[in-house]
């Protein structure tokens, strides 16, 4: 497995703590800057295998989680999923990969269905964010808060 590849999940704490209101936008960007091109390589070399290029991603994830402390083992699953929801799986709809994203979703799914996740933009993600105080939202709600 590519490292670079893992690599766009498995380093996740500086992408986190950026996922916030003000941030989020700037981090997104950088972090297709930072990984695009080299699934898009992936992708290209996969052909349609794309299945077995998830597979392979999975794999190595699931891999890292059982080499990980147990007590450690929910959270290392919990933030490497966050990052495929957060920043991979909108990364790849806005680069092109989007069939790549579903097929990585699927797989995920068929894997673990009690922890399925669904695929949205990064703009979804970034119109769901609230201004509030103290669990009070201050200003109009947005176009299609209903979702």
């Amino acid at each position: 497995m590519n490292t670079e590849l893992l690599s766009a999940v498995q380093d996740c704490k500086p992408w986190l703590v950026r996922f916030t209101r003000t941030e989020y936008a700037e981090a997104f960007r950088e972090y297709e800057r930072t990984y695009a091109a080299v699934y898009r390589g992936a992708i290209r070399e996969a052909g349609g295998n794309l299945s077995g290029l998830a597979s392979e991603l999975l794999d190595a994830l699931a891999d890292g989680w059982m080499r990980e402390k147990f007590w450690k083992r929910s959270t290392r699953r919990f933030e490497e999923k966050q990052m495929i929801f957060r920043y991979l799986s909108p990364m790849l709809l806005e680069t092109g990969g989007a069939e790549f994203a579903t097929c990585l979703r699927d797989t995920w799914r068929a894997r673990w269905p009690k922890d399925a996740y669904k695929t949205v933009t990064w703009r979804k993600l970034q119109d769901g964010f609230r201004l509030a105080i103290l669990g009070v939202e201050i200003g109009p709600r947005q176009a299609g808060d209903e979702d």
